[in-house]
């Protein structure tokens, strides 16, 4: 599960367009770097038909605080099924999980290869908070964590948003690199 991940900007011009409309709309204070629950964050979202940016928490902050949502029976939950129509792309540039080799735990970064970005799956609410969408791992992934959180394809966001396909798991093309 995804309960911690890495987002910084380059100087591609994907960054610097996202970069523009932050600035453009006033949004300067998110986290960078690595990302943990609770902090601000830059997410993409559908706005009138069109795709826009915006800056949210992570985390809903009800009776049992949730940063993540699993796809399997997301319809059914009290806590996500009202904001299943609010989709959002959490944007990263990889996550982070932890593999147990006796008692030590090793934190291992997970990217895409030879991608800057991987867009997550999120959902909102009306508090401007968001949740990632979690679905069954698969692949190589499986070794690493059960949980993965739900990847979206570069050329699938704006499908995504719109509700053109469905919390489907793709790890694909995973690079694992152990963390010291």
């Amino acid at each position: 599960m995804c309960g911690r991940f890495f987002m910084s900007f380059d100087d591609s011009d994907e960054s610097q367009a996202i970069q523009k409309k932050l600035y453009d709309k006033n949004l300067f204070e998110f986290a960078q770097g690595e990302v943990f629950p609770s902090q601000n964050v830059v997410v993409l979202k559908a706005e009138h038909g069109r795709m826009d940016v915006d800056v949210m928490k992570w985390g809903f902050n009800t009776k049992y605080k949730s940063i993540n949502a699993r796809s399997e029976g997301i319809e059914n939950k009290w806590t996500f099924k009202p904001y299943l129509n609010n989709r959002c792309i959490v944007l990263a540039n990889g996550f982070y999980e932890w593999v147990k080799e006796g008692k030590q735990k090793h934190k291992i970064y997970i990217q895409k290869e030879a991608e800057p970005w991987i867009y997550m799956a999120g959902i909102y609410n009306d508090q401007h908070e968001f949740v990632i969408v979690t679905g069954e791992s698969q692949d190589k992934m499986k070794f690493i964590h059960d949980r993965t959180p739900i990847l979206i394809q570069h050329d699938e966001v704006r499908n995504f948003l719109n509700h053109q396909i469905n919390f489907n798991v793709d790890n694909k093309n995973l690079v694992f690199n152990a963390v010291n």
